[in-house]
């Protein structure tokens, strides 16, 4: 036995790390971004590593070896500035242009705020020697931040993340691939299966995304670089460190999607396991005999900023069912609604989400269709309603309609029968909630769970820091070449030539015939 249990010892010792410095980069001022992230941070420091996070969100009782450094401007840069007009997500569905735009831009802005922040000075200040074993950011925020503080602390080994699923937005940073055939953008509210005009337009996003970042966004993130570290070497130089991306997908639960072999999939990271309702809900819940729906649209878009137009409509439509009991994410106070709000609406300004969508009771969920409240839907089998508002929320739902799970509403044009319509359609019709149960059991069925998943790779890289097998050579190559347009080029200019040397020769030709002609008539 005691043989037996030397060799269990000697068989873990490779997978065993001793406590990493670990900086990890959660700068995006949204609160569902660090919602993402948090299992990873805490899972890290409970398996010892000393984690410091770098964010507009901090916790104030973090837990053992977690620290935050606060970015405490970004909030107040992007909501209580002109800034905030940019934020307007009830509009932000009218171009898949304005919304590639906004995000690069998006990222610029928070990068100018953030080297203002106290919290930016108090990196500055460590010790020039400090060293992290490891950087992980979120690369939502884009590039310039993260290459700051990448550039600051010796450029040590990175992990880009991201709580979004669209690959297509890594290309830059491992060489992904944008498949225009069959993958529509992140920003563009088309179904999989795109007709002809579709296709082209998709393609022309595409690459309108991917030349952006070559005359925008690396072009300005290198000037603030520069300003800041004067002999800092070029965001993409920076970027060549990059070991291994997680990103938030999982292909039974979107669309399928080829992936470079560096890039691990943690899709629902953020999902934990349901924890007790607080007592006030729990009772409401319970007692609902025909079961609750529960109404959210995220952390963002805020149902207080519906209108009381659209407001009323909502409320309409749920006095009108007053078998079922809704659970509503309200913000505000309930003396700034339109009306009264009916007997069987409970409202508060925050609700735990994940927990409310394990409960048994639970019938639909309405929701904005973010990314985060779409897969705990699917991991607790909750069938949907979806208010789409901008970037991935479209595919989200519509993936989601697109095998009977789901119904898709629009919130500009809301009207109550419409609401009322779709929540007896879907409680009423029993496929809807057999086909997101039939989803659940897929997306459930992993041999380890996401967060189990996303810790085993961070050891790894810190086991192999220097290793850079997993990286594809595509990362290497400019996209110009990468997709291929060099060649087609050649053919092109090649098809043109050989139309113009046998136009020419032709016309020649002709130019001739005539003179023959006449010479045999003499």
């Amino acid at each position: 036995m005691n043989f037996k249990a030397l060799v269990s010892m000697l068989a873990i010792i490779p997978a065993i790390v001793s406590g990493a410095n670990v900086l990890i980069l959660s700068g995006v001022p949204s609160p569902s971004h660090s919602i993402w992230l948090r299992p990873l941070i805490n899972g890290l420091a409970e398996r010892g590593h000393n984690v410091t996070v770098v964010s507009p969100d901090i916790e104030k009782n973090s837990p053992k070896n977690v620290s935050y450094v606060h970015l405490e401007n970004i909030y107040d840069e992007m909501y209580n500035t002109s800034n905030r007009q940019m934020l307007d997500f009830f509009e932000m569905h009218s171009s898949p242009m304005h919304i590639l735009r906004f995000m690069d831009e998006f990222g610029i802005i928070c990068c100018k705020a953030g080297i203002k922040s106290k919290g930016f000075k108090q990196l500055m200040s460590y010790p020039d020697n400090f060293k992290f074993d490891l950087f992980m950011s979120d690369y939502m925020l884009g590039p310039c931040f993260a290459s700051l503080l990448m550039y600051r602390f010796g450029n040590p080994p990175y992990i880009p993340v991201a709580p979004y699923n669209a690959l297509a937005t890594s290309s830059p940073l491992i060489g992904s691939y944008a498949y225009s055939g069959f993958i529509p953008n992140h920003s563009y509210d088309v179904p999989e299966s795109m007709n002809f005009w579709q296709r082209l337009h998709n393609w022309f996003y595409d690459l309108y995304e991917i030349i952006s970042k070559d005359v925008y966004l690396y072009p300005e993130t290198d000037a603030i670089l520069k300003q800041v570290f004067p002999n800092a070497p070029t965001t993409k130089d920076l970027q060549r460190n990059i070991r291994l991306l997680f990103i938030n997908n999982n292909p039974v639960i979107q669309y399928k999607e080829p992936q470079m072999p560096n890039v691990i999939p943690v899709g629902g990271m953020q999902i934990q396991k349901a924890k007790p309702l607080p007592d006030d809900l729990e009772r409401i819940v319970s007692r609902a005999k025909n079961g609750f729906i529960l109404f959210s649209l995220g952390s963002n878009a805020r149902s207080d900023t519906l209108g009381s137009d659209r407001i009323r409509e909502i409320l309409t439509a749920m006095k009108a069912l007053p078998q079922y009991q809704f659970i509503w994410k309200f913000e505000s106070d309930e003396s700034k609604l339109p009306m009264k709000v009916p007997d069987n609406v409970f409202i508060r300004a925050w609700m735990p989400q994940n927990d409310l969508l394990a409960h048994p009771n639970i019938k639909l969920f309405i929701t904005h269709s973010g990314l985060l409240s779409t897969q705990e839907a699917i991991w607790n089998g909750v069938p949907i309603i979806g208010f789409p508002l901008f970037a991935d929320q479209f595919r989200n739902i519509n993936y989601c309609v697109s095998l009977g799970a789901a119904k898709r509403l629009t919130i500009h044009y809301l009207q109550a029968k419409d609401l009322v319509d779709a929540i007896k359609d879907i409680i009423n019709t029993r496929s809807y909630s057999e086909n997101m149960k039939r989803l659940s059991r897929l997306f459930r069925d992993q041999p380890e769970s996401p967060l189990e998943r996303a810790i085993w790779w961070v050891e790894w890289v810190l086991r192999n820091p220097d290793s850079e097998m997993l990286q594809p050579s595509a990362v290497n190559v400019h996209w110009f070449k990468k997709y291929m347009y060099d060649v087609l080029l050649f053919l092109v200019i090649l098809v043109l030539l050989t139309f113009y040397v046998v136009f020419k020769i032709a016309n020649k030709t002709l130019s001739f015939l005539p003179k023959s002609v006449k010479a045999k008539q003499s």
